[in-house]
């Protein structure tokens, strides 16, 4: 049986930390509460689970951004802030 060892991506800029557990299983933590997590088979090194990771992120912030999209009509110009 493989030992899980566990391995923190950090993301200053947003306040989030990644953590890989060296299988499948990434916790994602922010002001050290654990607020997410999700599963990718696919990893086999430490490169491309933090490659998987920033991906993660980056879809998730995409996601929110575009929550947080508010539409406005300026004569018939549409604006988004």
């Amino acid at each position: 049986m493989k030992s899980e060892s566990k391995i923190l991506f950090e993301y200053p800029k947003y306040q989030v930390e990644i953590e890989w557990n060296g299988l499948a299983t990434y916790n994602v933590f922010n002001g050290g509460k654990n607020v997410n997590c999700f599963t990718d088979y696919s990893a086999k090194t430490m490169k491309q689970a933090q490659a998987i990771a920033d991906e993660w992120l980056e879809e998730e912030l995409e996601e929110e951004r575009l929550r947080n999209m508010t539409k406005h009509y300026d004569g018939g110009v549409m604006h988004y802030e």
